[in-house]
């Protein structure tokens, strides 16, 4: 030996003897309860085996002899111990529960073998699958017995998880075999002795069976012995589980015949002591581990039997070894031997070393190879992660942008389609009508103003696309920017006065000058102002302010010139300011302005143009603030964007006017018709010209009320009670639908007819409309004749409903003229007059009172829908009653009269002549002789 292998083996030897003499570092607790010495023996042969790899453990072991109460106390005693870990083998699943977690709770990891507990704190279980076994043996039983026959199960103890989950498994399979019947299935306890007492039982009961499925090997060779002594003949099948190796194992058993199948079980134990060296380790351990099962027969179970024995041999050769050099190390006590005994045992471990140091190697670098393409899986799918919210932002923002112009088309055919309506609708007039000249000079200034409305909204859009296209360019001059804002200011000062909004300008560099494009940013001031006058309410306020503020990293220009415009208007939401300046966007629930989605955004790109900035801060409920932001000097402009010559093109006033549209009407306008009964109209419409047009079209026909949006109209119809109304559907402050929707929902009002008068022609506007209970839809542009036409035939159709109900009063639907909520009211009305029909004093008042209104509205409705007074209607309802009394009950007309709600015969027979111009006599002949 070289005197480096020397050294080697002196310092093996060291190493050994300090393993030997150090204690154990850590103690594992084993408390097990297993069903029958056998498998116990077995249990631990393993688990000592396995021990004697790992010397710094001490395995401390508690035997409960299957009595969970003492497994419980042992576990305590356990854990009051100070054990490192803890292995349970438990008695049954339900009582072991509450201290396994008590364990598990106090921070040690408890691995579980064999079955299973009720609960899921616990660091990993071992054993075989129950079930698994279950299905094993239904599937091994529907063989040998061909799909017919009859059982008798034998299971554990009963509330042990084996037990309950083998029959879970072996029901779940012979549940296919209707020829297989488990004629009987009783708890064994495990136990030989509790076998015997059912088997001979079922025996001497003579309960009939062709096979015997015991839960354990132990119970199963009971069964056998015990239906020998009954049965000299072998004629019954008996199958057990565990399969255990050895003499007396069920291995052996199939062998000698007495059983014809095992299933094995392996035990946990082996596999325990190295998962609790891994968990006390720091190591990764998964929490289930499912030892397989193989069905042992005679077809296997020699070679099995071969299998074990030898493994038994060779364990046996061990155990001699380890007592004889016992017995040699005790005979001799001699350094010399002690040394060739420990360089004897230092070898083997050192053998035992390498192995495990290259495994751990070879571990280690397979794990290291693993790690790494985990790790490139990871950001692969980190990638693809991010790849995938970047198409969905993608196809999100496209889908937003897409939507966003399908919308700015709409909403620009609808601004479209309103001028064009002032347009056509004047000339259809001028042309079928001989109008009044100063109707016709109306007509023209209605057309003149609707024409350049529409050109102004071409030009816009002309404008729009040149910026799109990047093909707008500035002819940028020096101007004195406060004569320039005082001419702004100036333009507005009218408008301001007609709203009661107080318009102020404040400007402390009058004298400042600065290079920008006269009619670009007049046009971006005119779209700011104008957005303002809209939102800011009567009483309000709009502040123009100038200033000047420096650059944090000045460029080309240190200063630069800020506009403020501030209004009292109602403010921005929070979530809508981020969006405020894209392109299309327009808030759609928005019912305070009509709005195509591009102002905004267009102004912003002319003052970019500029190489300003625009911006906003707002506030819901205390306004809104827009900043344009022009740099100061021209060293930010190229030589093609700089004229000498102010380039000046006012904007038309028609843009004022467009402003002003919503407010620039008297609140109410009435016009009396030319004959004194004529019907009575309301036309809701917030344009002027729209408006004016309707009435001159419809001029000397109808009484006619307005009002500028829906919430006036609601007031109008409860102060005017009109006989139809004409309404538009896009308004300020309260849409066409929602005030159709209000109206028509309110038993007051509900039996008005409403047409609408809107640009918006899609499917799903007019299903809007029609749910709301609209009566009709008319398209912009509309025909005045088209207009007339559709008035009178809604009046006309609720004419003739009225005289339906006056003459039949069945209020049963004749057709779709009258909406249900009016047929309930009348129905609920003529139900309350027959429960009071004895009511001499009931009276218009209480009439009200149990509908629920009040009594002019119930005189109202009353009429326009019956023509009738509600006196009338009662009377009415009363004789109606009378006549099925007079037709039917033999009774008196005295009798009839008073039962009918009348205070005398004379006045009932008064009432039935002037209804049926006939006397209730004759009434009773012409029924009779009809009969």
């Amino acid at each position: 030996m070289t005197k480096r292998g020397l050294l080697l083996v002196l310092f093996l030897i060291f190493y050994a003897q300090t393993l030997i003499s150090a204690p154990a570092k850590y103690k594992v607790g084993f408390s097990q309860c297993t069903t029958s010495d056998l498998w116990r023996q077995t249990q631990l042969r393993l688990m000592e085996i396995e021990m004697s790899f790992y010397p710094d453990m001490q395995l401390i072991v508690k035997d409960a002899n299957d009595n969970s109460t003492t497994q419980i106390q042992q576990i305590e005693e356990l854990l009051r111990s100070g054990i490192d870990l803890l292995i349970v083998s438990p008695n049954e699943s339900e009582p072991i529960a509450p201290v396994v977690e008590k364990v598990f709770n106090a921070g040690i990891p408890v691995i579980i073998i064999d079955r299973k507990v009720n609960t899921d704190k616990y660091s990993c279980f071992i054993g075989g699958d129950n079930y698994v076994i279950g299905v094993e043996a239904g599937n091994y039983v529907a063989k040998i017995l061909n799909g017919k026959g009859k059982v008798l199960e034998i299971e554990g103890l009963e509330g042990s998880s084996p037990a309950k989950e083998r029959h879970e498994g072996f029901v779940s399979v012979l549940d296919k075999y209707p020829g297989i019947e488990i004629v009987k299935s009783v708890s064994g306890n495990w136990k030989e002795e509790s076998a015997n007492y059912i088997i001979n039982n079922a025996l001497k009961n003579e309960l009939e069976f062709d096979l015997v499925f015991a839960h354990n090997d132990v119970m199963a060779r009971e069964v056998r012995k015990v239906t020998q002594q009954f049965r000299k003949t072998r004629n019954i099948y008996v199958l057990g589980v565990d399969g255990l190796p050895g003499n007396n194992g069920g291995i052996q058993m199939v062998l000698d015949n007495v059983l014809d199948a095992t299933f094995m079980y392996q035990t946990g134990g082996g596999l325990a002591i190295q998962t609790a060296n891994d968990i006390l380790n720091n190591r990764k351990v998964s929490k289930q581990n499912i030892i397989p099962t193989i069905t042992i027969d005679k077809e296997n179970a020699p070679m099995l039997k071969t299998q074990t024995d030898q493994i038994e041999l060779l364990h046996n050769k061990i155990e001699r070894q380890k007592l004889l050099l016992t017995i040699e190390a005790s005979r001799n006590k001699t350094q010399s031997i002690v040394l060739f005994f420990l360089i004897s045992v230092l070898t083997l471990t050192t053998a035992l070393i390498l192995m495990i140091y290259f495994s751990l190697r070879s571990k280690k670098r397979i794990n290291q190879v693993l790690i790494n393409k985990n790790n490139e899986i990871e950001e692969q799918n980190t990638l693809l992660k991010s790849q995938h919210e970047q198409l969905k932002k993608i196809d999100k923002e496209l889908e937003e942008a897409t939507q966003a112009k399908l919308t700015f088309f709409t909403n620009i055919s609808h601004e479209f389609k309103t001028p064009l309506t002032l347009i056509k609708g004047p000339l259809e007039n001028l042309l079928e009508n001989n109008m009044n000249p100063v109707d016709v000079k109306k007509m023209y200034n209605i057309m003149y103003r609707n024409t350049l409305r529409l050109m102004q909204m071409i030009n816009q859009l002309m404008d729009f696309r040149m910026v799109e296209n990047k093909k707008m360019k500035i002819k940028a001059s020096e101007n004195n920017l406060d004569e320039f804002m005082r001419d702004v200011f100036d333009s507005f000062k009218t408008l301001a006065e007609k709203k009661r909004i107080k318009l102020s300008y404040k400007n402390e560099f009058k004298k400042t000058s600065i290079w920008f494009d006269y009619e670009k940013i007049e046009k971006v001031m005119f779209n700011i102002l104008s957005n303002a006058f809209k939102f800011t309410p009567q009483n309000g306020e709009i502040t123009i302010q100038v200033s000047k503020c420096k650059i944090d990293n000045p460029g080309l220009f240190p200063e630069e010139i800020c506009i403020e415009v501030k209004d009292s208007g109602p403010g921005i939401p929070k979530e809508e300011l981020p969006r405020i300046f894209d392109r299309f966007y327009h808030n759609g629930e928005s019912k305070i302005i009509k709005s195509t989605g591009i102002g905004l955004n267009f102004s912003k790109e002319l003052v970019e143009l500029h190489r300003g900035r625009m911006s906003v801060k707002s506030k819901e409920g205390e306004g809104t603030s827009i900043f344009i932001c022009l740099p100061l000097g021209n060293l930010h402009l190229i030589e093609e964007e700089m004229v000498k010559e102010k380039n000046i093109e006012h904007i038309e006033n028609i843009a004022l006017e467009d402003v002003t549209e919503t407010q620039g009407h008297k609140k109410s306008v009435q016009q009396k018709a030319e004959t004194e009964h004529a019907p009575s109209l309301l036309i809701v419409e917030d344009m002027p010209d729209v408006l004016e047009f309707i009435r001159i079209g419809l001029n000397g026909d109808y009484n006619l009320y307005t009002a500028r949006n829906g919430k006036e109209g609601i007031q109008q119809v409860i102060d005017k009670e009109p006989d139809l109304i004409i309404s538009d559907v896009m308004m300020p402050e309260m849409d066409g639908f929602e005030m159709t929707r209000r109206l028509k929902s309110d038993t007051k009002t509900s039996h008005i007819p409403i047409i609408l008068l809107t640009a918006k022609t899609a499917v799903q506007d007019k299903i809007e409309g029609m749910e709301g209970g609209a009566d009709f839809f008319l398209e912009k542009p509309f025909n005045n004749s088209l207009l007339k036409s559709s008035i009178n035939n809604l009046l006309l159709s609720r004419k003739k409903l009225r005289e339906h109900y006056r003459d039949t009063l069945d209020f049963g639907p004749p057709g779709d003229e009258l909406n249900q909520l009016d047929r309930q009211f009348l129905e609920k009305l003529r139900k309350i007059i027959l429960e009071h029909l004895g009511n001499e004093e009931l009276n218009v008042d209480e009439l009200a009172s149990k509908l629920g209104i009040s009594r002019v509205h119930l005189y109202r409705k009353v009429k326009k829908l019956t023509d009738m007074s509600v006196s009338e209607f009662v009377i009415s309802v009363k004789l109606k009653k009378s006549l099925e009394l007079l037709r039917k009950s033999g009774k008196t007309i005295t009798e009839i009269a008073y039962e009918s709600g009348f205070s005398s015969q004379s006045y009932y027979t008064r009432c039935f002549k002037d209804q049926f111009k006939i006397s209730p006599s004759e009434y009773i002949k012409q029924n009779r002789k009809a009969v």
